[in-house]
């Protein structure tokens, strides 16, 4: 049996991930969450993702009515046509072997993002300079990158789609001249097995754009900020829906509920499934209200390449209270299936492309490996939805390393649905455990301060961790030992390391 070493110079500080496996090589796997959810009736979509060298072959057993997999491609589509929990068994082969995996597939009403939801967004790469080629491109990239055989299966444009007009059947807002046909895109996105997202505000005049949100006419004097009088949510709906989008992020501060049951209202009642991302100032008091309206929310800043918004987004809050400021772990009682606080966007490129607001310092070097880790441990963790911000094509080596690394994708996209409480806290260190569906935990040390440091020493009997238990080191993929009451962890400087603890 290994002991942890009391040896200062024994322990290694630097987090080194693993090297993404080449996704279209060798024996198949099934990754992805262990639970899904779909509304019956309504148009259906997962891919089954899956890494290994092409062709694999696809079956999937007690799909319920209504749904059939394609052998060729791994998509299960159709319309489910009871409600009800099947246990699906996937399976997938090709010349090198077999693989398979049991899905819990929940079919019932508001039973969308039964795990955080995974993808790309336009924001942080482009801003507003989008157009059809453009997210055509990211689709494209996401399944030649491998990010779609790991379930990175959302490709959701921002704003910046929208034109000044409205019109066509629905009288909703109408794409600007770079998105000639919406219904086109959606298809090429479906085709690929991707869902396709979309961005709004109530406001007249969307953050981002100079086009058309979903209000118009004068100031509505009931709600602050650029809310129009005149409603536009049944009409914007109908056409996101007939135009195939399966994902809306809808945008303004303060966000109220009478605009988001609205909002949530239309979704519910539109013949596709769509889930529903609002932002950004979502206040605590409403917690459980957005609970019920919403799958996803914000109420934080927006995310800049920056270490000190790292640490804001990932553990901190804007919004003050009578004690004083929030932390994100205050949303913890409502975070679970289908409900999960965002921490916002990845900030993964090298090298941020946009200028800075006059809030943050000017500099554009981006975060530091080291940053970056701390940055995707923490939302993993969370569990954040993970959006991320480059274009999949020219991600470099690290950076896949960062996104497709199966076991720490597996703690965000956990069955058990539980988020992560942080149970050390002081000025240089955070501490987090996570419960995992298996009946073991995740365990994660984010070392805050400028130099490599020996984390505290911990008590996991509080966790009725037994006296001897397994770790295994997730970044790197490797056992490291079995320790007795306690082992010795070092993390470098801004930076850290994700460990499962095995109860047995």
């Amino acid at each position: 049996m290994q002991k942890a070493s009391t040896r200062f110079n024994e322990v290694a500080y630097q987090t080194k991930p693993a090297p993404g496996v080449p996704w279209d090589k060798g024996s198949p796997a099934i990754n992805g969450p262990d639970i899904y959810g779909a509304s019956p009736e309504k148009d259906f979509l997962y891919l089954i993702p899956t890494v290994g060298e092409r062709p694999v072959r696809f079956f999937a057993e007690n799909l319920p009515a209504g749904l059939i997999v394609e052998k060729e491609s791994g998509r299960i589509k159709g319309k489910a046509e009871k409600k009800g929990q099947y246990l699906v068994s996937l399976k997938a082969e090709n010349r090198h072997g077999k693989c398979a995996k049991t899905l819990k597939l929940v079919i019932d009403d508001n039973a969308l993002a039964l795990t955080p939801p995974m993808g790309w967004n336009s924001w942080n790469c482009y801003r507003s300079d989008i157009d059809n080629a453009k997210i055509r491109a990211i689709a494209d990239g996401m399944v030649s990158s491998g990010l779609a055989a790991r379930g990175y299966t959302c490709v959701n444009m921002d704003s910046g789609w929208q034109s000044k007009k409205r019109g066509g059947k629905f009288n909703s807002i109408v794409p600007h001249d770079g998105f000639p046909d919406m219904q086109a895109l959606c298809d090429h996105i479906h085709s690929l097995g991707l869902k396709a997202g979309i961005y709004s505000s109530p406001y007249t005049v969307p953050l981002g754009t100079d086009g058309c949100g979903t209000s118009s006419g004068i100031r509505d004097t009931n709600y602050r900020g650029g809310v129009g009088i005149n409603k536009h949510e049944h009409e914007d709906v109908c056409q996101w829906a007939e135009w195939g989008f399966d994902y809306l992020k809808y945008d303004w501060s303060p966000t109220d509920m009478i605009l988001m049951e609205r909002m949530s209202r239309a979704l519910r009642d539109s013949p596709r499934d769509i889930i529903f991302s609002v932002c950004t100032d979502v206040h605590i008091k409403d917690a459980f209200k957005v609970k019920e309206l919403a799958n996803l929310w914000r109420s934080n800043m927006d995310m800049f390449p920056t270490w000190d918004s790292v640490l804001k987004n990932g553990f901190k809050n804007n919004q003050l209270m009578d004690d004083g400021f929030i932390n994100n772990q205050d949303w913890n009682p409502v975070i679970g299936f289908g409900h999960w606080f965002d921490l916002d966007l990845t900030h993964l490129m090298p090298k941020f492309l946009h200028s800075m607001p006059d809030f943050l310092p000017r500099e554009d070097k981006g975060l530091s490996q080291n940053e970056r880790i701390f940055h995707i441990s923490c939302w993993m963790m969370r569990p954040s939805p993970i959006l991320i911000d480059c274009e999949p094509a020219t991600m470099d080596d690290f950076v896949l390393s960062l996104l497709c690394n199966e076991e720490i994708i597996a703690v965000n996209q956990d069955s058990l649905g539980k988020p992560a409480a942080t149970f050390f806290n002081n000025d240089s260190w955070k501490i987090q455990i996570k419960p995992l569906a298996d009946g073991n935990y995740a365990l994660a040390f984010f070392n805050l301060s400028g130099q490599p440091a020996m984390a505290p020493k911990i008590n996991l009997s509080q966790f009725s961790v037994p006296e001897k238990f397994k770790v295994r080191d997730l970044w790197a993929k490797e056992d490291i030992g079995e320790f007795e009451h306690n082992f010795v962890v070092g993390v470098d400087s801004h930076c850290a390391k994700v460990f499962k603890i095995f109860m047995r």
